[in-house]
């Protein structure tokens, strides 16, 4: 049976220069333990959004709208056998994600508008139903990948995870998911985005170390950032 993954956690973003990414990355590699996919360095992540019709999604987020989604496959260091997707709500700094583990063949029909194979999973996820329902009711269809390297680190009080994610990049062009052979163009080069996420309250020795930085905190999103040449074009 396919399980069904589910968290809730407040999320806060940071934009920091790469120099100063380093430092951080230096002072958390002697708090946290980091992440076991990336003990010895960082892993790539890479997501295929999906988007309605009428870019609904992509307007709320640029208009602000404080409750929104988002739709995605995502993989991890190219292993189609952990290819998820995934319903990403947001409710100001709180976010809640359903994801399950979906296969190749139905990922690859997923991104041709095949919407029929996420009924495969209807008996042993709900969240197979809403991306359904999501995905008919709008019309939605791939219109970006996004990749970036991942340096991850993880404390068990309050589900805590902070991640660096450095070296994004995005296509408008390529949306296989599993192309090894995707021409993508850099939208953060030089800056690095720090992601900090908790339920429940942040640890005081994580919140204590960041403040040391002069951080201030800001929205970001990679899915927006990535649509560059829909955003040249419409806006």
């Amino acid at each position: 049976m396919n399980k069904e993954i589910v968290s809730l956690r407040k999320e806060i973003k940071y934009t920091i220069p790469l120099e100063k990414a380093l430092m951080v990355k230096q002072r958390l590699d002697g708090l946290m333990a980091r992440d076991s996919h990336c003990a010895d360095g960082f892993y790539m992540v890479r997501s295929v959004y999906f988007e309605s019709v009428h870019d609904t999604d992509f307007a709320q987020k640029l208009s602000g709208v404080s409750v929104r989604k988002k739709v995605r496959l995502r993989i991890y260091d190219d292993d189609a056998s952990l290819c998820k997707l995934e319903i990403k709500q947001k409710n100001g700094d709180w976010q809640q994600k359903h994801s399950f583990i979906i296969e190749r063949a139905d990922a690859e029909a997923l991104s041709r508008g095949n919407y029929g194979v996420l009924q495969h999973y209807f008996d042993s996820t709900k969240t197979g139903i809403e991306a359904y329902s999501i995905m008919v009711q709008g019309c939605y269809r791939p219109v970006v990948q996004i990749a970036y390297d991942r340096i991850a680190y993880r404390y068990p009080m309050y589900d805590t995870r902070v991640t660096l994610d450095m070296n994004i990049r995005a296509s408008e062009s390529n949306l296989d998911i599993f192309s090894r052979e995707v021409n993508y163009t850099p939208i953060q080069c030089e800056n690095v985005v720090l992601e900090i996420k908790y339920s429940g309250k942040l640890m005081g020795f994580i919140s204590d170390t960041l403040a040391q930085f002069d951080l201030t905190q800001g929205a970001y999103s990679k899915y927006c950032s990535g649509r560059k040449v829909h955003y040249d074009f419409n806006y």
